[in-house]
């Protein structure tokens, strides 16, 4: 069934969509609230300290701050989570209050997640080389913090940076702003090191900014987006055609999901995991990592305003041919 999925003729039919136009910009450009504290010179790999988790925390809590003390923060929590119950998507992120709540809850989490993938070997090796990375769906700012953190393992010396682009289908900017002064303030980190972009557009209506965006980078990364993206199944397929188009041979697609029913996609009769799609299409990616269901499970004893949960995620990092 999943081969019918990638037949030529039936991708070229629902290639067939309405163009339009993204916006690009350094996250630099949002406003940035005032920094009182002396930025610290940049320790390379100490410059986490001895607790990575928790450094970690410490950055999210400064730039989360104020959201968190927000009266009704409980409510506005709950409110999100109803929506995601129905996958009803835009209701949440088409809001500009949700935003910066959504990623004080959601993002701890997936950012200690991402921090843990990013210091395996595969990705450390991948981030020696100083890449351009493009983050898909990543606009609360997870990837920008838990690869950040990764990469002061291996920024000692000279070289070029590396630059982590998130990519959103709403504007972000201010939330990536606040982060990204954390994470200077308190890591030292420079633009010498890291170099932070951000850009509009919609995954489900990929238009040629986009496209040019993949192929540039050495690492395109899905990171609990792509079952999202199956609510228009449609335009999904459209996603996975661009992704095979753009991908440069030589660099890396990095795709994490939930390893649960959450990934489960309905064809016809039968359903089937997300990362099946992509390991149907082997005469274009070669996998690199590959596991099914793997736990995250954070530190005991962090400091955090917020609860933070464990994550079961399924990875696949494959290298395009």
């Amino acid at each position: 069934m999943l081969a019918l999925l990638f037949d030529t003729s039936y991708l070229v039919y629902i290639f067939i969509i309405a163009m339009d136009d993204s916006h690009t910009s350094t996250v630099a450009d949002a406003p940035k609230p005032e920094v009182k504290a002396v930025q610290q010179v940049f320790r390379g790999k100490d410059a986490l300290g001895k607790n990575h988790q928790q450094s970690i925390l410490n950055v999210l809590r400064m730039a989360c701050s104020e959201a968190i003390r927000q009266p009704d923060f409980g409510e506005q929590i709950q409110k999100i989570k109803q929506q995601f119950y129905v996958r009803n998507f835009d209701s949440i992120f088409m809001d500009p209050i949700n935003l910066p709540i959504y990623t004080a809850q959601y993002v701890p989490r997936r950012a200690l997640c991402y921090y843990d993938i990013f210091s395996g070997p595969e990705l450390q090796a991948i981030l020696r080389q100083r890449p351009n990375i493009f983050c898909l769906g990543a606009g609360s700012g997870s990837e920008l913090v838990g690869i950040s953190a990764a990469s002061c393992q291996v920024l000692d010396g000279d070289g070029a940076p590396i630059t982590i682009h998130s990519q959103d289908y709403t504007d972000w900017s201010s939330i990536l702003s606040s982060l990204e002064d954390s994470i200077r303030q308190k890591w030292g980190v420079t633009e010498k090191q890291i170099k932070y972009e951000f850009s509009i557009g919609n995954l489900l209506h990929i238009t040629p900014t986009i496209e040019s965006q993949m192929a540039q980078a050495q690492l395109v990364t899905a990171m609990f987006v792509f079952n999202e993206l199956f609510s228009d199944k449609v335009n999904a397929m459209n996603f996975v055609k661009a992704a095979v188009k753009n991908v440069s041979s030589g660099s890396y697609f990095l795709l994490v999901d939930s390893a649960g029913s959450f990934s489960n996609i309905k064809v016809g009769s039968k359903s089937y995991m997300s990362y099946m799609f992509f390991d149907s299409l082997a005469q274009y990616f070669t996998p690199v990592v590959s596991e099914d269901s793997r736990w995250f499970r954070h530190a005991h004893r962090l400091e955090y305003p917020l609860g933070i949960e464990n994550m079961r995620y399924f990875i696949r990092l494959y290298r395009k041919k």
